[in-house]
């Protein structure tokens, strides 16, 4: 049985303080149906109860939360693939070089959900695919409002 935790760890919150893939599960507002986003631009709170998410101010993930606060995220790496299950609140609307809403999830519960027998033996990778001077535009605009 997988020892299910209330807090991130401390190398998920490492993790978690540049830019990673995240797999963000919401439950459709509408079809009341699992719907899955990926988001990148996150960060967690050093004491590990707390993972701040940066979205357009339009996503579908916004009325899905407003509709159901339970959110599901799957983080992949350090190691292992995790869980993690909580409540998320969603915050007005932050005007910069685009619109962003920031969602807050407050952390219930941390599983480990790697299948038995494996281990991650490299993170998974991306890159963006538009204008580098914008994106380092975004990223520094983006995890300034997630420091706060």
């Amino acid at each position: 049985m997988t020892k299910v935790q209330t807090v991130l760890d401390s190398s998920i919150v490492e993790l978690l303080k540049g830019e990673s893939i995240v797999s963000l599960i919401t439950i459709n507002s509408e079809t009341k149906k699992p719907e899955l986003s990926v988001v990148s631009w996150v960060l967690a709170t050093d004491d590990g109860k707390q993972i701040k998410i940066a979205v357009g101010h339009k996503g579908s993930s916004i009325n899905n939360i407003e509709a159901d606060s339970f959110v599901t995220l799957g983080i992949t790496g350090p190691e292992s693939c995790y869980a993690v299950k909580g409540q998320a609140s969603v915050s007005d609307i932050f005007s910069g070089t685009m619109k962003y809403r920031v969602i807050t999830v407050d952390v219930e519960e941390v599983e480990d959900v790697m299948f038995y027998g494996g281990k991650l033996t490299a993170l998974p990778k991306y890159e963006k695919t538009y204008d580098p001077q914008l994106a380092k535009k975004l990223d520094d605009e983006v995890y300034e409002l997630l420091k706060k």
